[in-house]
């Protein structure tokens, strides 16, 4: 009987809209995609929770240090994420492009406004720190409260998501109509900069006029920078890489504003850009559901159409931790490659020098270098380690502040109110985990989780969800890819415009945006002459992909390459899942490193890590051993 009225009211709601003139295209702000609950997933609404808010007086304050048993951040950070060596590569081949593209979709779906006069000052630089001052405090802004919590238990702190929930372009648009209004610019199209490049915050729009004081507001978290690129997102210009999607998002809006300006000279300016804004939003959707989703192992059910009663917006602890994944993939390195994967004469860039340094793009060779390098480069293993670059930030020089991107991400759950690993994976109907080797699969990882936290039930959830073991071929660990799979499916199934649920796209133009990659808007947009089809995966992968040949024995085993720089890889056959110890020696029989490893039936490439003092140069033994099947291979360090 609900069902009934429930599609009664939308009978009525659809004809309403038709007699009043139906709505043909996605507001702005995501109002009135759900005619029943017009608000969800709109710009500026409540964010949804997965979780019971877990605050100390169950308010608003935050669990934030060992008064609750919470480790100080900075602690935390050191004692667990600090990386060995800067290049610890993923052993499948999952290129850049990977984490770039969920730093964009991130940005697409998510934005959490800052409180500037609530600031936590909790983490502290503990003595013997190797990059900070001691004493010296990591200082951030807890995200402001939503207007009218926090008042009571009944009623504790939630957030507000700025952007639109919708899987919907705002990145690039805007979820603002004064932002979008700025960047629309002649018969339908996006404004533009000489050189194709995106517009500048100036009154014309190019880097020589002077600044315009209605450009809409662009971040930057080194407060150094006065002229910025502009689009539909503020933190566009943090990296090279990120401003090279945005620049060929806003590429692709305009070559199909000019194909429907040709094929349909009496289309006005408005419907020109309407609808290259609805193509472009279907070739977007189509590319994480089709491609980018799939190539991180994250297969969605079957779409059986809207649900008008499916809340698309995004959840607190999704927009804190399971999507929060790109600080532990992101090189330290940005790969700057000529169109022939040659390193160009400027070389390549370090992340720190990168860091909101928008003049790379017009004072280099353009977008193509880092285009390019994103398709070559393996992005860093997933893991619970994060690059200096991001971890060991210093800007006191032109901000005043210390930065620690992995330290600010842990805080940032607390003052969130997230509750520990366990309950979340409770919460998400999974089952939790006893001890800390259940949950990594190895030994020295769970022995430092034990020693920073003591119990389970004090670990963060960022922190357990990188922590996790994970199953072979997939990036993530099944905590991060149930939430994942979750948001998405709901960003999907609860979008009334969602491009397979569109009446106005024919089957054959469905067909064309279904088989639209990534690689053929990058290619159309730029200067560049080949890509790998899948820009997911990098093109120079196939040999960490396959590895060299093995004859179907039990624990046949190779490790490539050999000799190795430090970071080389085991191809290890078994017929039954099963778990092996993986020890390494040197050629006296001291033994240097020790870890438990989950195989599974046929092949399995493991990653082997000899950086550091603890490996000179030399030779050594590593012996795969369950029970008494055993096999000991050599390597040489260079």
């Amino acid at each position: 009987m609900r069902e009934k009225i429930t599609l009664l009211f939308l009978l009525l709601a659809l004809a309403l809209t038709h007699i009043l003139g139906a709505q043909e295209y996605r507001s702005i702000d995501g109002f009135n995609n759900n005619l029943l609950q017009p608000e969800w997933g709109t710009g500026n609404s409540m964010m949804a929770y997965w979780s019971k808010p877990d605050y100390a007086d169950g308010i608003g304050q935050a669990k934030l240090d060992m008064a609750f048993n919470k480790p100080n951040p900075r602690e935390i950070s050191n004692k667990i994420f600090a990386q060995s060596s800067q290049n610890i590569p993923d052993a499948i081949g999952w290129s850049d492009y990977v984490w770039v593209f969920a730093q964009f979709l991130y940005n697409d779906l998510i934005q959490v406004e800052d409180n500037p006069v609530e600031i936590l000052e909790n983490i502290v630089v503990p003595n013997g720190d190797a990059y900070f001052p001691p004493g010296s405090v990591i200082t951030m802004k807890r995200a402001r409260a939503a207007s009218g919590t926090g008042t009571s238990v009944s009623n504790p702190r939630r957030h507000i998501n700025r952007a639109t929930s919708y899987l919907d372009g705002s990145a690039i648009y805007g979820f603002e109509e004064e932002r979008a209004q700025w960047l629309r610019g002649e018969r339908g199209k996006l404004r533009v900069s000489e050189g194709n490049f995106l517009p500048w915050n100036t009154t014309t729009g190019e880097f020589n006029s002077p600044l315009d004081p209605s450009a809409p507001y662009m971040a930057d978290a080194t407060s150094s920078l006065r002229k910025m690129f502009v689009t539909g997102d503020e933190r566009a210009n943090e990296t090279p890489l990120l401003l090279s999607l945005h620049t060929i998002f806003v590429r692709e809006h305009n070559r199909l504003a000019e194909q429907f300006a040709e094929s349909h000279p009496e289309w006005s300016d408005e419907r020109i850009y309407q609808e290259s804004r609805k193509w472009l939003i279907a070739l977007l959707q189509s590319i994480v559901y089709n491609e980018w989703l799939p190539t991180i192992g994250i297969r969605l059910p079957q779409y059986r159409g809207y649900h008008i009663d499916k809340n698309p917006s995004i959840s607190n602890e999704f927009s804190v931790t399971a999507f929060k994944l790109g600080y532990s993939l992101t090189n330290s390195k940005i790969l700057r490659l000529d169109d022939n994967g040659q390193e160009l004469p400027q070389g390549h860039v370090r992340y720190k020098d990168a860091y909101f340094n928008p003049y790379l793009i017009t004072l280099g060779n353009g977008v193509e270098p880092y285009l390019k390098g994103m398709g070559v480069q393996l992005q860093q293993k997933m893991d619970n380690k994060v690059v200096d670059d991001l971890r060991n930030m210093d800007l006191r020089e032109v901000s005043g502040a210390l930065v620690d991107l992995a330290a600010k991400t842990i805080n940032k759950g607390r003052d969130r109110g997230l509750p520990d690993f366990n309950t979340i994976r409770r919460d998400m109907g999974l089952p939790v985990y006893r001890t800390f080797i259940e949950l990594t699969g190895s030994a020295d990882e769970a022995k430092k989780l034990q020693e920073v936290y003591g119990s389970l039930e004090n670990l963060d959830p960022w922190v357990g969800m990188l922590s996790e073991k994970r199953d072979r071929n997939v990036m993530i660990g099944q905590t991060m890819a149930v939430m994942i799979e979750r948001q998405f499916t709901d960003l999907r199934d609860g979008d009334r415009f969602y491009f397979e649920n569109d009446p106005t796209f024919s089957s054959r133009d469905l067909n064309e945006i279904r088989n639209t990659k990534l690689q053929q808007i990058i290619l159309r947009n730029s200067e560049l002459t080949y890509l790998q089809k899948n820009v997911f995966i990098s093109s120079d992968a196939d040999d960490f992909l396959t590895g060299p040949s093995l004859e179907k024995v039990e624990l046949n085993a190779a490790i490539y390459p050999n000799p190795t720089e430090g970071t080389a890889f085991i191809k290890v056959y078994t017929e039954n899942d099963k778990w092996v110890q993986i020890i390494i020696s040197n050629t006296i029989g001291q033994q240097l490193s020790s870890r438990q490893v989950q195989l599974f039936n046929g092949d399995n490439i493991i990653d082997l890590n000899m950086l550091g003092r603890t490996f000179p140069p030399g030779m050594y033994h590593v012996m795969l051993r369950h029970g008494n099947e055993s096999n000991v291979l050599k390597v040489v360090k260079r």
